[in-house]
């Protein structure tokens, strides 16, 4: 078949036009405070790894909104904290009003800054609390929080992990400090957290500083770290990662545990995400007291802190959980973990739920049986949510195996 030069002409426009998108290589140029790109449907544009460097693409004449979370926050480029833009060529620069600017011409004045805001009720006692972006007059949603403030007490999390974009997170990002917001009122869980304020609260439980030295024992990681519900590794750019870091979104685990078991499963869920590029969507969760033996062998709940009245707050849990959701083939696996190194045996009484994690094909453990760093067991996700009330109740799916 023969095509007029018109014709031909024509076709290449059209190839040419489609084929033009900006590219920002964010391994080269980033600005010290990035902004976020933000789309016509609310989304933040988040970076994919190519070739190990993570890149942000937009097509050709895309329309977004460069935005400067937080207050007082304005673009460097501009002074404005919102700014409409568009990929109007391709190459590298996106065109902001009259400039043309590259991605590292696209600094904020200051680190983009996460809104926190409570949208309800949770469960009987607990507060629902998002954590997210505010932009213009649109609220995107990052994560989401159970949190019993009576008790400084969270019951769960919820997030989604991008199966497209997750391999590209920000490995480079500082952790930060985590922070009370408006939370923990009369509560300081830093002292609570802390090494010397876990053997006085330990101490007093059980009846002992002797004895509770020996359960909190820095050496063999057996200590209360900071355990993220929602963790920073599950976002990909550095403000949603730094956005992870309030107490509300983390309970009492034991260091052994959080950097043993509980880990591999953060990063075989990732790896899932990845492998089957799909968005899922993570419930993480706690469930019970620990307690350990005091002087007289009686069990005693633990607790790391005290609030104005005198009364035990921040309760270490007895258990982790974690549901893995894929909204597309509508299947789900729970996941838990006993938060116990102490623990001489586990039970059956211990693993509440007939145990399927030999059906897993994208999970598996150094040693998912090892006490110290975790005994791991899995259910379906109806078996798990009739033992934890506050567990998602998404019906009875069959497994993600």
């Amino acid at each position: 078949m023969l095509f007029s030069p018109f014709l031909l002409v024509a076709l290449f426009s059209l190839l040419g036009t489609a084929s033009a998108a900006c590219t920002f290589d964010l391994n080269a140029s980033s600005p010290a405070n990035p902004p976020h790109f933000v789309d016509a449907f609310g989304k933040i544009i988040q970076p994919t790894l190519q070739n190990g460097v993570r890149i942000i693409t937009l097509d050709a004449n895309q329309q977004i909104t460069v935005a400067c979370e937080g207050t007082s926050n304005l673009l460097t480029a501009t002074s404005a904290q919102f700014n409409s833009a568009t990929c109007s060529s391709a190459g590298s620069t996106l065109q902001v009003g009259t400039q043309n600017l590259g991605y590292s011409s696209l600094g904020c004045k200051t680190a983009v800054k996460e809104t926190i805001k409570e949208t309800g009720t949770c469960m009987t006692s607990g507060t629902q609390i998002e954590i997210g972006w505010q932009v213009n007059t649109a609220y995107i949603n990052q994560l989401t929080v159970c949190h019993v403030k009576s008790t400084a007490n969270t019951l769960y999390s919820i997030n989604t992990i991008s199966g497209a974009n997750i391999a590209a997170d920000d490995k480079a990002n500082l952790r930060p400090s985590f922070r009370k917001g408006n939370y923990f009122v009369g509560i300081n869980p830093d002292t609570g957290y802390s090494q010397a304020g876990q053997n006085v609260s330990v101490a007093n439980i059980v009846g002992s500083y002797d004895l509770a030295i020996k359960y909190i024992d820095v050496g063999k990681s057996y200590y209360f770290a900071r355990g993220h519900l929602a963790p920073d590794g599950d976002f990909i750019d550095a403000g949603s990662q730094d956005a992870t870091y309030y107490y509300i979104n983390a309970a009492p685990q034991w260091q052994s545990f959080n950097n043993g078991n509980w880990k591999s499963l953060e990063f075989g869920v990732r790896d899932l995400a990845i492998s089957r590029a799909r968005d899922l969507v993570i419930y993480t969760g706690t469930y019970d007291i620990l307690t350990l033996a005091d002087i007289n062998g009686v069990q005693k709940p633990i607790y790391l802190a005290k609030d104005a009245n005198n009364n035990n707050v921040l309760p270490a849990p007895k258990y982790y959980w974690k549901v893995v959701h894929d909204p597309v083939t509508n299947t789900a696996t729970a996941v838990i973990g006993i938060n116990n190194p102490h623990l001489t045996t586990v039970t059956g009484a211990d693993v509440f739920c007939a145990d399927v994690c030999n059906q897993l094909t994208w999970m598996t453990w150094p040693n998912r049986f090892d006490i110290t760093r975790g005994y791991m067991f899995c259910c379906s996700v109806q078996s798990l949510r009739n033992v934890v009330a506050h567990a998602p109740n998404l019906g009875d799916l069959s497994l993600l195996v």
